[in-house]
């Protein structure tokens, strides 16, 4: 923590200087855009690296206490004991404080697990099951589903008294989220706790408030399928009311998030800093929109801990490059011009922009720019096998993107599954995942990136997810616009359904591939548990940024409730 807080300042001079090198760089002349009032906000903040300090010592002293905490439990070997720190453990992730303690907590599962047939045996309290089930499969032991038929009838429906535990049927609807293809009692389980924590979410029926606020959020999006920061802030307000609270632990919790959040708005000022400083944003075409603040909520949702500053700015340049890229070809290039910009790109020559004008030969730059910085970055760690991946990763999203620019323009109808297949890399899976994987640092290996180039299941199905979600959230744009690149459109038309027929398709095949995730998730144990995160965080990151709204587009919607929540809501210490 140390370390990393004072390096802060030193990320944004370096920052700062490549905005400056960018400026003879980039330029044409086009109308300015206004810029985002969340980003006039955050350059009015000041945080000192002694501000961070002097919460990174607090925490120091209060780590030891609860590890001692999960010590004790440990040199404890009855069942019930187990139980408690399976208990202790799920608090410190929901808390989000688990990054603490991940060597305990994996060695403590470890063991717990492989007694857990006794562990199981006489429980029947749906609460502590429920809790063990979501703790297990949430560190990759695959605990086997049929533990709750002990809480069905002769009759196979679920016993009656259940529903007077409502912590326990909310603890059981988020453990199902955790449900595989084959997880056929957690499918029954899902219209069973949805009946009875609707009406208490509702108003319907009466419950604590604090327990109707997290059973609303869970509804919205469980906890599996949430960003880890926004369940940390909401739990730390439920679990604050608890009486049984322990003191320590929520104390840490605090410190911990209010140190999150002088880390993000200090990110947020180094990355509007940066964008602004550069010469180019005020030739941009007048729609292109300043994103830093909706590109570094994307980035935070792949990796919300402290030490990750560096790779949340590195993903945000990203994303923007992206965002610019997307623009560019979809709006105002033609087939041929994104030819060229493509031709450019696989040539991969800073200096080689033949046949690039305006907004192509900006792009081009832009994202020439932003690799120049990853290089030096990655040439300082050691790493420049990482900068070759992200340069080829980056190759396949303009490929595609040129192959969809072609069936959009040019009038050719691809099926349904082969537009899926091109979309989902022309969307940017693959370079999002690559670029968070070299956020890691040293965690990041070559067998890692190895991985995600082979395309294993899991990475395929995400892609096809991204893709389906985002073009029912943009569907009614696209067709206004004359762009029939999309699966909603080529699946209407392949199908001769309605688009409320297809909306409805959509939402089965997301619904298997959540299923497929959870699978895969529990198979991948080649790779280690924290570059698996980024593939999980990945997925999470679209129930984020697609249920409800378009939140990457809508900045008025969800996106300011997840900044306030995440940046302006103040910690009472």
């Amino acid at each position: 923590l140390y370390i990393h807080t004072t390096s802060l300042s030193l990320i944004l001079e370096y920052l700062m200087e490549a905005g400056r090198k960018l400026d003879h760089e980039i330029g044409y002349d086009f109308t300015k855009f206004p810029p985002s009032q969340w980003g006039d906000h955050f350059l009015t903040v000041t945080i000192t690296d002694s501000d961070l300090n002097d919460l990174a010592k607090e925490i120091e002293v209060l780590k030891p206490k609860v590890r001692g905490m999960l010590l004790i439990l440990y040199s404890q070997d009855d069942d019930e004991a187990t139980k408690r720190k399976i208990l202790l453990i799920h608090f410190l992730v929901t808390l989000g404080l688990s990054y603490y303690f991940e060597n305990e907590i994996e060695e403590i599962l470890k063991l717990a697990f492989e007694k857990i047939e006794d562990l199981i045996k006489d429980e029947n309290d749906l609460y502590t099951i429920s809790i063990m089930f979501r703790v297990f499969r949430t560190y990759g032991h695959n605990m086997s589903s049929d533990v709750f038929k002990r809480f069905k009838e002769d009759d196979k429906k679920f016993k009656g008294y259940l529903t007077e535990d409502v912590k326990g049927m909310l603890s059981f609807y988020e453990a199902l989220h955790f449900r595989t293809t084959t997880d056929y009692i957690l499918d029954e389980a899902l219209s069973f706790t949805l009946s009875h924590l609707e009406p208490i979410a509702t108003g319907l029926l009466q419950s604590p408030p604090h327990l109707s606020t997290l059973i609303q959020k869970a509804l919205h999006i469980p906890q599996h399928r949430n960003n880890e920061a926004l369940v940390a802030r909401e739990y730390i307000s439920f679990y604050e009311k608890e009486e049984n609270h322990d003191d320590t632990l929520l104390k840490l919790a605090k410190l911990n998030f209010k140190l999150l959040q002088l880390h993000y708005n200090q990110e947020l000022k180094t990355i509007t800093m940066w964008w602004r400083g550069l010469d180019h944003t005020s030739k941009l075409p007048p729609n292109f929109r300043e994103r830093t603040i909706e590109v570094w909520f994307a980035a935070l949702l792949m990796y919300f801990e402290p030490q990750f500053s560096l790779g949340r700015i590195m993903s945000a340049k990203l994303y923007l490059s992206i965002t610019f890229l997307d623009d560019a070809c979809d709006t105002y290039g033609s087939i041929d011009e994104v030819k060229n910009l493509v031709d450019c790109l696989e040539r991969w020559d800073p200096d080689y922009t033949e046949n690039l004008q305006g907004h192509m030969k900006t792009a081009f730059k832009f994202v020439m720019h932003i690799y120049k910085e990853y290089e030096e970055v990655l040439r300082s760690q050691g790493r420049l096998f990482v900068l070759e991946e992200m340069i080829e990763e980056f190759k396949i999203l303009a490929r595609f993107n040129l192959e969809l620019v072609k069936w959009a323009r040019g009038g050719h109808v691809p099926s349904f599954d082969q537009y899926i297949e091109a979309g989902g890399a022309e969307i940017g899976t693959y370079v999002t995942i690559a670029c968070s994987l070299m956020g890691l640092g040293e965690t990041g290996r070559k067998e890692d990136f190895d991985w995600l180039r082979s395309r294993p299941k899991l990475v395929q199905v995400l892609a096809r997810k991204t893709r389906l979600m985002d073009d029912m959230t943009d569907f009614e744009e696209d067709m206004s616009k004359g762009y029939t690149a999309n699966a909603l459109n080529y699946y209407m038309t392949q199908h001769g359904v309605t688009q409320d027929e297809a909306n409805k398709a959509f939402d089965k095949m997301i619904g298997d591939i959540n299923k497929i995730v959870n699978e895969e998730r529990l198979k991948a144990t080649h790779i280690s548990r924290r570059v698996l995160a980024e593939f999980i965080n990945y997925d999470r990151s679209l129930d984020l940024l697609y249920t409800s709204d378009d939140v990457y587009n809508h900045r008025e919607g969800m996106l300011k409730e997840y900044l306030t929540t995440l940046l302006v809501d103040p910690i009472h210490l």
